[in-house]
């Protein structure tokens, strides 16, 4: 970004601007009179007073007398459209760092207004794969099938102005949809035609931009290619047949949704899945605009043939030479446990068996224990090792601070836990996702946990803190006592 050098008005002494751009600007108030009486201060509104150097900010004000002019102090370059009027679009300048900035509008009748603003540098602009489009409601939401939403995920650690933006077919078939407004890091935007008072619209999420233009094919699978304001691609998605994923009938509406592990800018079916999870919508509608994916797919599993299991006990850093961390699962449903995860939700994480057919029986407990492969263990060519009811890993372990553990067959959601230790945070950044997977309360506090066992010698089914024991004495591979 370029720097400046300001030559100061009304005799204001103001540095060299470079690097760390400029701040903490004290600007004087000019002597404002109406006749011989009291100063008349105008009010300018706007939206919000921090911008990146990239995001156009609309100002206004009320009650002018005439024309009403604007300028800013110092001027470095920046730009409002149209120059007069009691609306303006401010067009920041282009700087380096962060710099205040003092907006000063004035009418026929000496009346003045000022307001400063604060404007930082956005730095280099998003390329390919750092905003991604993440999940397409082209079915609408059971309110309306005209309820329409595309969500944009910002996957790096910046804010980004999407100046003039566009997506491919996504103002219908060979039509694209325009569209700008500020994306936080880490964070979504979602497209919608309704605003979020409408009720026309099933969506309880915050609407970062609304157009009825949006117009979402139910037939043709885009390709839906997000574009910068230079045309520029940046991702892109679907192959223009038929959708491999979404769901729309009478009953049940479903949005196209990405794997969150997912970071790829060119269309592969096997990183989306029809989302199964209902998280801001009012009407039951499976979406999750505004919020992370679940990644649990509606029909992912279990097959017939699959088994089913739930989580009975779980040991983090134990010191027991049983391995560095352990989690213990319970067979309720015979069958083949070659499409179980156990996932801590950060990363990719394979099978337990790497996809290997292991049949298990009803009643059986089973250890899956974490190793990284530079422990030492002879895993096969299979990328795992069984020793009897004990099933070693070559995955990461979850963390010894705050972590969960999740329990999948396929892509369907079969039982979890999260826990953290004294003098931490409860969560780190998958509770969203715990509480889809309806998690209820606070983590289980401690690393080391044995689920419940009931009167009638069923184990607690509840996903909170009071269906495990963390006192208990460790049982691997055993049922919990009573």
């Amino acid at each position: 970004m370029r720097s400046f050098l300001i030559i100061p008005a009304f005799f204001l002494f103001v540095p060299l601007l470079f690097g760390s751009g400029c701040s903490n600007i004290d600007v004087p108030m000019r002597e404002q009179t109406e006749g011989a009486g009291t100063p008349t201060e105008l009010t300018i509104s706007l939206d919000h007073a921090v911008i990146l150097d990239t995001e156009p900010l609309v100002l206004s004000i009320d009650e002018a007398v005439g024309i009403v002019a604007w300028h800013a102090e110092p001027d470095l370059g920046g730009r409002f459209e149209p120059e007069t009027g009691e609306s303006v679009l401010f067009v920041p300048p282009n700087i380096s760092g962060e710099c205040v900035i003092i907006i000063i509008a004035e009418d026929d009748k000496n009346h003045s207004g000022r307001i400063a603003i604060t404007v930082l540098d956005e730095g280099e602009p998003p390329g390919p794969g750092d905003v991604l489009i993440n999940e397409i409601a082209w079915a609408g939401t059971l309110t309306s099938v005209y309820d329409e939403y595309i969500e944009l995920v910002n996957s790096t650690d910046r804010p980004f102005y999407l100046n003039n933006w566009t997506i491919d077919n996504a103002g219908g078939t060979g039509t694209p949809l325009r569209f700008s407004g500020k994306i936080e890091q880490r964070s979504f935007f979602v497209i919608a035609n309704y605003g979020e008072e409408s009720e026309k619209s099933a969506l309880d999420s915050t609407i970062q931009f609304e157009d009825s233009g949006l117009s979402i094919s139910n037939n043709t699978f885009g390709p839906f290619v997000l574009r910068n304001g230079a045309g520029e691609a940046m991702d892109s998605v679907g192959d223009g047949a038929a959708y491999t994923d979404g769901l729309n009938t009478p009953e049940t509406r479903a949005s196209l949704a990405r794997f969150t592990w997912s970071t790829s800018t060119h269309f592969n079916a096997e990183h989306w899945y029809t989302e199964s999870i209902s998280i801001n919508l009012s009407d039951g509608t499976r979406g999750t605009p505004g919020v992370s994916n679940s990644d649990i797919s509606i029909g992912g599993g279990p097959s017939e043939d699959d088994a089913s299991a739930i989580l009975t006990e779980f040991a983090i850093d134990p010191d027991d030479g049983i391995g560095e961390d352990w989690a213990e699962m319970y067979i309720v449903r015979s069958g083949s446990i070659r499409n179980f995860v156990l996932t801590d939700l950060d990363g990719d994480d394979a099978p337990i068996t790497h996809g290997a057919d292991m049949r298990t029986v009803e009643g059986e407990y089973y250890l899956i224990i974490w190793h990284a492969y530079e422990d030492g263990y002879d895993f096969d060519t299979e990328g795992y090792l069984v020793q009897g009811n004990r099933i070693h890993i070559p995955d990461n372990p979850p963390t010894g601070t705050k972590d969960q553990i999740v329990l999948l067959c396929g892509s369907l959601f079969l039982d979890c836990l999260c826990y953290y230790t004294e003098g931490n945070e409860l969560f780190d950044n998958d509770e969203q996702q715990m509480r889809s997977y309806g998690w209820t309360g606070d983590p289980i506090l401690g690393k080391y946990g044995a689920k419940k066992v009931d009167v009638r010698g069923d184990y607690f089914s509840e996903l909170c803190i009071s269906s495990w024991d963390t006192g208990a004495v460790p049982s691997p591979g055993a049922r919990n006592a009573e």
